[in-house]
Parts: C-alpha cells; structure tokens; sequence
C-alpha cells in the first residue's frame, strides 16, 4: 500500500480548509442568523399579544374610544422601537437607556412606533371584532347624560334574552374583542430576502405587502369585558 507524499497530505488539509468555509458561509452562518431571528420574532410576537391586551383594556374603559386604544397599543409597541428611538437621539445602542433618560427614550420610542403605525396602514390595523352593529341595533338605550346610544352593563344577570339581530345575549354584546394586525420587519440580511420571497407567494393584501417589505406579519387577538358602556359611535 503506497503511502501518501507529505506534499499530498498538504494538498489534502488545504482543501479541507476550504471546504469548511464554504460551509460555513453558506449553511452555518445563515443558519445561527436564522436561530437569533426566530428569538427576536418570537419576543416581537409577546410585544404585539402584550399590546393587544393594552389595547383591549383601554377600550373597556373608555367605552370603545378608538383613540385610547391605539394610544395604549403603540405604548406597549414601544420596546420593539426603542434603539431607533436612541437613534433619534443620538445614541448608539440599548445601553443609552438609563434611570435618568428612561422617560426621554420612551418617548422618543413612542414616536417612533406612531410613525411606522402611520406610514405603514396596509399592514398594521386595529380592527374590533366586537360589539357589532346587529348588538347595538338589539340592546342600545339613549345615554341619559350625553348624546348618543350605549349599550347598559349593569343588571347583566337578570337579562339574558337573545337580540334578535345579533343572535347574542347582552352578556356577549358586551364583550371587547380586538384583533391586531402587525408587520414586524426582519432584522438579518439574508434571512429576511428569503423568508420574504418564499412566503410572500402563498399570501395576499396585507401579509403578501409584510412579506415583499422583509417582514413577518404578527396576528394577535384579545378578549375584555367592557366596564363602561361601549358608545354607539365608536364603533
């Protein structure tokens, strides 16, 4: 058996360098991107199902004021726009936020998410589920201290008929169901070129726009019972 030259063997350890970089480049590189993206989608998914319930819960108490919710969404939205806030500002990084410029960047970050909530209205949206219009059709009074219609919220226990319109007791009608829609942008080149090319062919509207934007779009809802009469009008 003829054994190899020590100048084959060199030949031999040379190429096996270059195979592992180009493994490297084209498997392992993309595939610890791929790992930290799907960490930061899934901490972007908490955010959004955090700020849907914000959101829920200011409408319960404003009796469905469109305005309070979006005001309590993009609040809680505002972590996922913190470093473009300390951008703003002329930071360079997480480590900018201290105790004594916390209120500063949060704000800065507030603006942040209201102009990406502006800019971006084909794929970001705010939609209530409920009440509808059949339930206030069936259960709505006159307000006896404003103009306008409500639906009661006391008394629920002693009325449980059915609105003929709705298909729903007052008990239901009376239940703030939300749904946001959010189009989180990839952070990781590469990953956010594929991702977006491949799925953005299986969807349509508002997702396939997420999708050819280099982003994932993030479906949340949430459920609250209201504590102050829901206004006809605002919804």
């Amino acid at each position: 058996m003829a054994i190899p030259s020590l100048k084959a063997l060199k030949r031999q350890s040379g190429a096996t360098t270059v195979e592992f970089y180009v493994l490297a480049f084209y498997v392992l590189f993309p595939l610890i991107m791929a790992v930290m993206q799907m960490g930061l989608l899934i901490v972007a998914k908490n955010t959004v199902n955090l700020a849907t319930f914000t959101a829920a819960r200011a409408g319960a108490a404003s009796g469905g004021d469109q305005s309070e919710m979006k005001r309590g969404l993009l609040n809680a939205l505002s972590p996922l726009y913190v470093a473009r806030g300390l951008g703003a500002l002329g930071g360079s990084g997480l480590r900018d936020v201290s105790n004594g410029n916390f209120t500063t960047v949060m704000s800065a970050a507030y603006a942040s998410a209201a102009i990406d909530w502006a800019l971006h209205r084909r794929t970001n949206s705010l939609t209530v589920l409920n009440p509808t219009k059949a339930a206030f059709k069936d259960f709505a009074i006159q307000n006896p201290h404003t103009s306008g219609r409500v639906i009661p919220v006391t008394n629920l226990m002693n009325d449980m008929s059915v609105g003929s319109s709705s298909g729903e007791t007052r008990a239901d009608a009376l239940l703030l169901k939300i749904e946001v829609r959010y189009c989180y942008k990839m952070i990781f080149p590469v990953i956010d070129v594929l991702v977006g090319t491949i799925l953005k062919d299986f969807s349509s509207g508002g997702d396939k726009l997420c999708y050819e934007s280099l982003g994932i779009p993030i479906v949340s809802q949430a459920v609250i019972r209201m504590t102050t009469p829901p206004v006809e009008s605002n919804f």
